[in-house]
């Protein structure tokens, strides 16, 4: 079940990181300004923080594998329209298809560790999930940037669409339902509005969300703005992105084995207050060495976002759980209402904003430290109001 629901979470970060590399082959084939090409991104994030809406209040009435398998039909039709598409308006048609779609795979996917897993359980598990599609941003970019390369950008989409229909097969055929007919809630758009002003209505779970979603924020600076710092700040080339994703895998990776070893053993609250001294370490180092240095070394540039994706992968899981925890009952749409929060901040930030780091390390690290300052203040604050509230073994 990991391996699958990895694999299916997977779809969201390759749709970004696979097609970042021809990022300048597409501007160069439509005559467009880096700044007009960033809308592949911005509009591909806005339909996906839409649909994270709407992905987990399907599942819980219509079953989980059915959102799934139906999201995935959607995914490899855009991918194709983007592939075949003889202007840029059809590009950006095909990805904003790809973002009402990919988002299912991770939404889906939480609401279907709630329907197995509680407490620690349910925390290794989620850890061990991002392991797995954390692998993917190692490989996308370089994958991205050979196929841009040698048979042209729309290869990219080619590639995205097979991916999607390798992983429709594994849901169809090996993942079981979770979610019994009897539990399902009842699409019905009286109880739909019902369930999500319920959701909205619990002032500590938005409170947790919107401050998960600033960090989120902070985070979407590096990857919006992924192609301008390889390529112009670095000096690399198009099939060099591997030197900024590797260490951001190595980090993913390694931060979500510890917190999945860490589940059992510290309390959740000492876990997430670990992963925050992570990513403020990451600030200093990145502020430091990017305020100093005249003559980036690549290696030096990239190990502090390393270590952030680090910190971040050590705290998403049991701050996942921690929001979602609030409403049980309704753990799919509470899923929609948390990935929407995220992709609003993450779409707002990587297709609007990500261009005013454009051209400076430092600037960069500015944008990550004040994600990171802003959403552990937040955290912190929004922990010591509740905790009256809260049993002593989850604080």
């Amino acid at each position: 079940m990991v391996l699958i629901l990895g694999a299916l979470a997977c779809i969201g970060p390759m749709s970004i990181d696979a097609y970042l590399p021809a990022f300048g082959a597409i501007g160069r084939d439509f005559q467009l300004t880096p700044e007009k090409t960033q809308l592949t991104l911005g509009l591909y994030m806005l339909a996906f923080a839409f649909m994270t809406l709407l992905h987990g209040t399907l599942s819980d009435s219509f079953g989980r594998r059915r959102v799934i398998l139906s999201a995935l039909a959607v995914y490899i039709a855009g991918s194709l329209i983007a592939a075949f598409g003889p202007s840029f308006d059809w590009l950006l048609a095909g990805r904003v298809c790809q973002g009402l779609s990919a988002g299912a795979g991770m939404v889906v996917g939480q609401a279907i560790v709630t329907d197995c897993y509680k407490g620690p359980v349910a925390q290794k598990t989620m850890s061990y999930i991002i392991m797995v599609f954390s692998v993917s941003p190692a490989f996308a970019p370089i994958i991205g940037g050979y196929l841009s390369e040698h048979t042209g950008w729309r290869s990219v989409f080619f590639f995205l669409a097979a991916l999607a229909v390798f992983s429709a097969s594994l849901c169809a055929f090996l993942m079981p339902e979770t979610l019994a007919p009897e539990r399902r809630q009842a699409f019905d758009l009286s109880v739909l509005s019902r369930n999500y002003g319920r959701v909205m209505r619990d002032g500590q779970f938005m409170a947790r969300a919107v401050v998960f979603g600033a960090l989120f924020g902070g985070f979407a600076f590096l990857i919006g703005a992924a192609p301008d710092f390889v390529t112009q700040v670095l000096g690399l080339a198009e099939t060099d992105f591997g030197y900024l994703f590797i260490p951001i895998v190595i980090g993913l990776t390694s931060g979500s084995f510890l917190a999945a070893r860490l589940s059992s053993q510290l309390p959740s609250g000492r876990l997430i207050g670990f992963a925050y001294a992570m990513l403020g370490l990451s600030c200093l180092i990145n502020l430091t060495y990017t305020g100093l240095a005249t003559d980036l070394n690549v290696y030096a540039a990239v190990i502090p976002h390393g270590l952030f994706v680090f910190g971040l992968s050590l705290g998403i899981p049991t701050m996942t759980l921690r929001i979602l925890e609030r409403v049980p009952e309704l753990s799919g749409t509470a899923a929609s209402v948390l990935g929407f929060v995220q992709m609003i901040f993450f779409s707002i930030v990587s297709g609007w904003l990500a261009p005013l780091v454009y051209g400076s390390a430092f600037r960069l690290a500015v944008a990550l430290s004040i994600g990171v300052v802003v959403s552990g203040l937040g955290w912190a604050l929004v922990t010591r109001l509740s905790s009256s509230a809260e049993p002593a073994s989850t604080r």
